[in-house]
């Protein structure tokens, strides 16, 4: 039953994304100043292809590392174009970070042109068109593609090729996010009621009651229309709910509390490049054994197993990368910025 909920959590890493990358690009522009595009692309650069570059090195000629047959081409992994027309197949779970370069190609260049050009209410209207033709165009990609179909009909198997992992499908996490910056940046006196107390507290119950919406249409129209044109929206409209109110100090706290988050949050990347090859080759090793996906050893195992190999990701390429990324990053900031950045 819970299952077809999982993939929620990949539209509240789009939340978190477009709130946390959203706020790196704003925020000079509420200081009136340009967004440093040379410093973004670079620090965005040498925090994702290092290790992205080696996981897929081994995905591409160790073939006992990929958990499926690795069908999608090499150059479609290096353009990250990845998730169009994209088939289940070794490294598919990539298709999301196709969807973060995009984003990280795109939104800089729109806060650059529209930088003193859009007020708060412009903003307001142009999510909410965006979020609104996303919704349209699942309705009308599914009409043509999928309202003739009866539900054991082979022809569901494109349904998360054309509606599921596309950038054009899956705008609304990131636009929820982005939003939340702008009120995060623009609006901080608003942004500090909103993340405190009882207000807090009914943010968090809108929040549920959304992805509660949002569990009742999987049960119910999982794939289906209404699930198509809503699940999105009302999912990222839930979790940024849920993101306001626990961004309060108080809730702040208690979540640095709770042991291994910040760990998770270090390696978060290395455990979303590695895990499903990982826990793979957990599995494959202890078939023999009798012990099948659910025993108890194979799903410890595999934790730890992805732990180890995040681990040394991390530390073996990640943070080198980080290294030399800050190295660059103070040379960029030495440098005098041109003239034209500063008008």
């Amino acid at each position: 039953m819970f299952a077809n909920f999982g993939w929620t959590g990949v539209e509240l890493f789009f939340v978190l994304s477009g709130f946390l990358i959203g706020t790196q690009l704003l925020e000079p522009v509420s200081r009136d100043e340009a967004p440093d595009l040379k410093r973004f692309y670079l620090r965005r650069s040498l925090r994702i292809l290092p290790p992205y570059l080696i996981v897929v090195a081994l995905y591409l000629f160790v073939p006992a590392w990929s958990e499926r047959p690795v069908e999608t081409p090499a150059w479609r992994f290096l353009t990250f174009t990845q998730n169009f027309g994209l088939r289940l197949n070794g490294f598919s779970h990539a298709w999301s970070l196709c969807v973060e370069e995009h984003f990280y190609l795109v939104l800089p260049l729109a806060v650059l042109a529209l930088r003193k050009r859009v007020r708060t209410p412009q903003l307001l209207v142009g999510a909410a068109v965006l979020l609104v033709v996303g919704m349209l165009l699942r309705g009308v990609l599914w009409q043509r593609s999928f309202s003739m179909l009866g539900p054991d009909d082979e022809g569901w198997r494109g349904y998360d090729t054309l509606l599921y992992y596309p950038t054009y499908a899956r705008l609304d996490g990131l636009t929820c996010g982005v939003l939340l910056a702008a009120l995060r940046v623009f609006r901080p006196a608003a942004w500090a009621r909103w993340t405190r107390g009882v207000r807090a507290g009914g943010l968090a119950l809108v929040g549920l009651v959304f992805l509660a919406g949002v569990f009742w249409l999987n049960e119910e129209h999982f794939r289906y229309l209404a699930h198509t044109m809503l699940a999105f929206p009302l999912t990222a409209v839930g979790y940024a709910a849920l993101l306001v109110a626990m961004s309060g100090p108080t809730a702040s706290r208690l979540c640095a509390r709770l042991p291994g988050v910040k760990t998770f949050a270090v390696l978060s990347f290395t455990i979303y490049l590695t895990h499903k090859a990982v826990q793979h080759g957990v599995r494959v090793f202890l078939a023999p054994h009798g012990m099948d996906a659910f025993h108890p050893a194979t799903l410890v195992g595999g934790a730890v197993a992805v732990l180890l190999a995040s681990l040394a990701l991390h530390y073996g390429v990640e943070r080198p990368a980080l290294r030399w990324r800050s190295r660059l990053e103070s040379r960029l900031v030495r440098e005098p910025a041109p003239q034209a950045a500063l008008g």
